[in-house]
């Protein structure tokens, strides 16, 4: 395989509306050239005086890294050019997500809400609430009780589970202490009513 040749694609932004979720007037697009020797990523936005700019993309220090060690058998291709589209992949879609971000940052700034802050025990108490409603342990608020329903219940238990699992090692005390305590607590539950039917 030719260590030089580059691989050159088009990027064509679709979207209908900025991030803001202003119209947009015009579609940009962007050539993007991938060396396949350095792993490198070179783009330039079509009719924009910047064309030919670096971009940094993440992992691409590494790729570099690798492309310039040796390969240990002769009949071994570089894989860099495929790495490098998918980064600069991720790295689109990053940006967008960043954008996005920023957008709805600006447009929920200064306005009061009648909710509380989103936290991750608010979460937690959403979801077993819910499962606890399920397992007719609890009323809703309006003072009706909610059918008995052990399906949706394990499904919300297992949700638990699996922000349990997912989250092992990343929360505090108080937080690790009051999801093990939620689940403990519903997953008798849940037996003893089974148990009882």
């Amino acid at each position: 395989m030719d260590e030089e040749k580059e691989l050159k694609f088009k990027v064509t932004d679709r979207r209908k509306f900025n991030p803001d979720g202003s119209p947009r007037e015009q579609t940009e697009e962007a050539d993007v050239t991938v060396s396949a020797a350095t792993g490198g990523v070179e783009s330039g936005t079509v009719g924009a005086e910047s064309a030919g700019d670096a971009v940094s993309v993440p992992g691409e220090a590494k790729e570099e890294k690798s492309a310039a060690e040796p390969q240990s058998s002769a009949g071994t291709e570089t894989k860099s050019a495929p790495r490098a589209e998918a980064s600069a992949r991720g790295a689109v879609a990053q940006e967008t997500a960043d954008a996005a971000e920023r957008a709805y940052d600006q447009t929920n700034r200064g306005k009061a809400s009648r909710l509380p802050k989103a936290s991750f025990l608010g979460l937690v108490n959403m979801l077993a609430v819910e499962a606890a409603m399920h397992l007719g342990l609890i009323e809703t608020p309006a003072g009706e009780e909610v059918p008995l329903d052990m399906e949706a219940a394990r499904h919300l238990i297992d949700m638990l589970g699996l922000i349990q699992e997912k989250t092992h090692g990343n929360l505090t005390a108080e937080e690790a202490t009051i999801l093990d305590n939620a689940l403990a607590q519903l997953r008798m539950q849940f037996v003893a009513i089974s148990r009882r039917q």
